[in-house]
């Protein structure tokens, strides 16, 4: 197919693989027990199927076997391919089982360095905080680090309907801008791709009675595409004049999962717990304090999303991304915290009305 067709005709392909698997898939998840069931930290009542990952990673390759771009660079790709492989396999077994987060973090750094080894890593920190070129060492690390914490904070942001999905859809749409200014045909097709299935499962996840969820087959996948391509970006506008849009791009991008993991953790921390305990003070759940419904809450993210990254671009053509990055992090501390204060109102509201009944 050519290039400049495959651009517009690939989201219709893989939306509708996506369309057409989802029942196929959502029986198979009934039958195999592949399902979310619920407890006391889940707000669903009824066991969902976990097979959203695995239908937008299927029809989004079913769609990409149309297009020459795409295959005719896998093997310049293969860390970003097989990578994406590893972990829907994974995720597909912790959906089923649910792994031990150890074994997880095993496999996310094992393909850190897969990924490191291969080329792709963070260089240089390109004027942040006065630090250009890194050392060897300090290249492995911070990438090792960038790549495994982006990947479970994206995992952690899949808590309410439609909200892991919107962020990708997001993301995936802004660097697709950037992937189209540096002239990389192979991601373009790859974030076309993954965005029309997106909006497959979002049909079901969303506005279908017979719902399914993400799972952590799709967070996982979703969170190392990201960030992987999103390095890849960087490098591939580092001898242009894009590499400011490029470097406001993806910190915009990435920088809400991760500031908000980063509070998270902080805050488990904090009351003396372990930062990997499950609880319900992610911003998703801060949202639904509001008392809005969960693809409202979802919105309102998605919507802060896009106003984060726009203000990263706009502050990254203005000012150096040192003050970009803090900008950033002040306006989620303030969008947080508000969300927070609004929480703990309504939790001595519903206990002051306990006392008033009691």
């Amino acid at each position: 197919m050519d290039t400049n067709i495959a651009f517009y005709v690939i989201p219709v392909i893989s939306l509708v693989f996506a369309l057409i698997l989802v029942p196929i898939f959502r029986r198979l998840a009934i039958l195999l027990s592949l399902v979310d069931k619920p407890n006391a930290r889940k707000v669903h009542t009824n066991a969902v199927p976990l097979i959203g990952g695995i239908v937008v990673v299927f029809a989004a390759g079913l769609a990409l076997l149309f297009t020459v771009d795409f295959w005719g660079n896998v093997k310049e790709n293969y860390s970003l391919i097989f990578g994406s492989l590893i972990l829907l396999i994974v995720g597909v077994v912790d959906d089923k089982i649910d792994v031990r987060a150890s074994f997880k973090f095993i496999i996310q750094i094992a393909l850190a360095y897969f990924v490191f080894d291969s080329g792709i890593r963070i260089d240089s920190m390109y004027g942040v905080f006065g630090i250009y070129e890194l050392p060897i060492l300090i290249q492995y690390g911070l990438t090792m680090v960038v790549i495994v914490g982006v990947v479970n904070a994206f995992n952690l942001m899949d808590g309410i309907d439609g909200l892991a999905a919107g962020l990708a859809i997001v993301g995936l749409s802004a660097f697709t801008y950037v992937a189209f200014l540096t002239g990389n045909s192979f991601l373009i097709i790859l974030y076309l791709a993954l965005i029309g299935a997106l909006i497959g499962f979002l049909r079901f996840n969303l506005f279908s009675k017979k719902k399914i969820f993400m799972g952590d087959a799709g967070s996982l996948v979703l969170g190392y595409v990201l960030v992987v391509s999103g390095i890849v970006l960087i490098q591939s506008a580092q001898p242009t004049e894009n590499i400011t849009l490029a470097l406001a791009v993806v910190v915009g991008v990435l920088v809400l999962p991760v500031a908000d993991s980063l509070r998270v953790y902080r805050k488990r921390i904090k009351t003396g717990y372990s930062p990997f305990r499950a609880d319900k003070t992610h911003l998703h759940h801060l949202a639904l304090y509001l008392g809005i419904k969960h693809k409202w809450a979802s919105f309102l993210i998605i919507m802060f999303s896009i106003i984060i990254v726009s203000i990263s671009v706009f502050f990254g053509s203005v000012f150096s991304m040192t003050y970009t990055i803090l900008a950033l992090l002040l306006i989620f501390l303030i969008f947080s915290t508000i969300l927070g204060i609004n929480r703990e109102i309504n939790i001595w509201r519903e206990k002051i009305k306990k006392l008033e009944d009691f």
